[in-house]
């Protein structure tokens, strides 16, 4: 039993990058009003980009794990010796998750450029990956003292970055705006 668990969640680890891709597809498709099935999409998108998602969502879990183990330091060390490295590591997951794999859903690029094109927005437009700092934050707090928020707070950030996404893409002409 113990066996099929471990198994069970390592394969929720492997798979995060390529949902996280799904849901927004999914979620950019409902943005731009394009109607069409939901399971054809989710598969589509699936297919398309399952290794880079794949690759990203690991190592998005590595930095998640860097940051745990930071915050495990947090008792012996305090609050001023961990909070610099804590911050560096919650930038990068929100910049791996936030940025780098709505690239890799939006744009056909190799793998390393995905990463360096979502490091390059993410840190050059510190003004958005702070609001989406902010709006992460708020919906973890959220989270925190109301449990059955789980269940609307990552929709609606997700549906909010989908949307701040698809505007940025198109002011900047990386996009047309009626491209599919």
């Amino acid at each position: 039993m113990i066996n099929l668990l471990w198994l069970a969640s390592i394969a929720l680890v492997v798979t995060a990058g390529a949902g996280t891709v799904v849901a927004y597809e999914l979620c950019r498709r409902e943005v731009l009003g394009k109607d069409t099935g939901m399971v054809a999409i989710a598969s589509s998108a699936f297919r398309h980009s399952w290794k880079q998602a794949t690759v990203i969502g690991v190592l998005a879990v590595a930095v998640a794990a860097v940051g745990v183990l930071t915050l495990s330091y947090l008792p012996s060390l305090g609050l001023g010796q961990v909070l610099v490295p804590l911050v560096i590591v919650v930038l990068f997951l929100v910049i791996l998750v936030f940025w780098c794999l709505p690239l890799v859903a939006r744009f056909t690029n190799p793998t390393w450029r995905q990463l360096q094109n979502g490091f390059t927005l993410g840190l050059t437009t510190p003004g958005l990956t702070v609001l989406l700092g902010i709006a992460v934050a708020l919906g973890g707090w959220a989270v925190w003292n109301f449990m059955p928020a789980v269940f609307l707070v990552p929709g609606l950030i997700l549906a909010w970055w989908c949307y701040l996404l698809e505007h940025f893409f198109i002011k900047r002409g990386f996009v047309q705006p009626d491209a599919e």
